[in-house]
């Protein structure tokens, strides 16, 4: 029978709420007729009248079902019952499920399998981005929409041209006056820049002169990282008047990178799904106002792929695709076109349990940096690489940053002039007992959870490789000794 984390149930909890008046309801006092199987759980609550509340899960997605008449999913007793199962499993001790539970489990089996065949002409044509068949063989009205959609196209084509071609003077008049002289600029210097930018449709290239003025305050080095993303600007820019005379891909890859979004559907209907048992390997959120956004990585366990899902959540509505970290889950993925695919939208994937040992493919720091430089020679503008780490050993450094330890054991990992990021003196070369240390961005409690996890010993890490530094998303304890990981 599957076990479940806290971690994995507050995944399922999007609204804050809920989530608050769930914990107050996870007590087993508030609970009666408990029981699970290996695909569902349910339990009654007590509530302010006479009657408890049913509430059931289907663990296979999962989904819920309660008597009450909220109309949020998970409601607060689904979420009080989910948490409680992550808890207390051992209070679910029924194994026979009630008869309003089994009706509510054998629909939901139907409609699943009722749900290709009841998919309407006019369903596919939206989920392939074309236009939907027109009755009566009245096409004029259908060209005149294709006529005029191709018209705005063109139109956003001139203004993104144009945009571009003001960015590229603005850019060379930075340089000529030197970065020095941007420490004297006011805010809206960079804020005027990335308005006109939106005027002239490229919310990509904003974003980036908005990270371009947050640089300044980012360390002492700050010079020669603004220098590098100016010069990774200017590679973008010089692009958008060569669009037409591009491959496909990079196509694809340059308007996803000025800010011209993709739709999912758009996605699913012209990339050819990857098949695979996924594994959920991290999970992060974060809010601004009542917007919710979730990154989730997956790892194929046949392909070793590597795989972002993105979704949004707005007010605490329920996100898209139940994912949860730990999570394992069957099906396909379809990868955003372009030059390094790794941001996927999740097709039809099912749940079938949770997973607690190290993923398998991980590799040594050689091995990273030779992948990172491959992964930046195809896509220039490259913010962060996947990856799995192991036979690091956390450890803080005497100024109180965070690194990872690899012990070389003599090994020739490469060339004497290749020098790990922050830590210019250290060669990898042939260095017996020696070790290569990694630097992490972390902030002191998850550095200290890492090390607390390792005990000393090593450690399979996942995380984002910025170029610098990697940032840890998860990790598990060596199953055995892991030896000469840098080779």
């Amino acid at each position: 029978m599957t076990s479940w984390t806290e971690a994995q149930a507050r995944a399922l909890i999007t609204d804050p709420g809920t989530l608050k008046r769930g914990q107050e309801l996870a007590a087993p006092a508030k609970w009666s007729n408990l029981g699970q199987t290996d695909t569902a759980a349910w339990g009654e609550c007590k509530g302010s009248g006479s009657t408890p509340y049913q509430t059931g899960i289907d663990l296979r997605e999962p989904a819920f079902k309660c008597s009450c008449p909220s109309r949020v999913f998970p409601c607060k007793h689904g979420a009080g019952l989910l948490l409680l199962l992550a808890r207390q499993p051992q209070l679910l001790s029924s194994p026979t499920p009630p008869p309003w539970l089994q009706e509510w489990l054998a629909k939901r089996q139907q409609t699943a399998g009722k749900q290709p065949a009841q998919r309407t002409i006019q369903q596919d044509a939206h989920l392939s981005g074309l236009p939907a068949p027109v009755e009566n063989n009245d096409s004029g009205a259908a060209s005149e929409a294709e006529l005029a959609r191709q018209k705005r196209e063109a139109q956003r084509l001139v203004r993104m041209q144009r945009g571009a071609e003001e960015l590229e003077i603005w850019l060379l008049d930075l340089i000529r006056a030197g970065l020095a002289a941007t420490e004297s600029q006011s805010p809206s210097f960079w804020e005027n820049q990335a308005a006109r930018l939106v005027d002239n449709q490229l919310p990509g290239l904003a974003a980036n002169i908005r990270e371009l003025a947050a640089l300044r305050h980012q360390g002492t080095d700050w010079p020669e990282r603004m220098l590098a993303r100016l010069g990774e600007l200017y590679l973008l820019v010089r692009t958008v008047p060569r669009l037409e005379q591009l491959p496909a891909a990079t196509r694809q890859e340059i308007l996803q990178q000025l800010g011209v979004s993709v739709k999912k559907e758009e996605v699913v209907a012209t990339q050819p799904g990857v098949a695979d048992t996924w594994w959920a390997l991290s999970q992060t959120t974060t809010e601004e106002d009542r917007l919710t956004v979730r990154r989730s990585w997956l790892q194929g366990q046949e392909t070793g792929r590597f795989a972002l899902v993105v979704e949004f959540s707005f007010g605490g509505q329920a996100f898209t695709t139940p994912l949860m970290p730990a999570g394992c889950y069957t099906g396909s993925l379809s990868f955003y076109p372009g030059l390094l695919p790794l941001r996927a939208v999740p097709g039809e994937l099912t749940f079938t349990g949770t997973y607690s040992l190290a993923p398998l493919g991980s590799t040594g720091p050689a091995q990273l940096l030779n992948d990172y430089a491959t992964a930046l020679a195809q896509q220039p503008w490259l913010r962060e690489l996947p990856v799995l780490l192991a036979g690091g050993v956390p450890h803080q450094t005497a100024s109180g940053d965070w690194v990872l330890h690899f012990p070389t054991h003599g090994c020739v990992t490469a060339d004497a002039s290749t020098t790990l990021p922050g830590n210019p003196a250290t060669p990898i070369e042939h260095q017996p007992d020696r070790e290569v240390a990694l630097p992490l961005r972390c902030d002191e409690l998850t550095g200290w959870e890492l090390r607390a996890l390792s005990g000393g010993y090593p450690l399979t890490v996942f995380g984002e490789w910025t170029g610098a530094a990697l940032r840890p998303l998860a990790s598990w304890p060596a199953p055995s000794p892991v030896s000469n990981p840098a080779c």
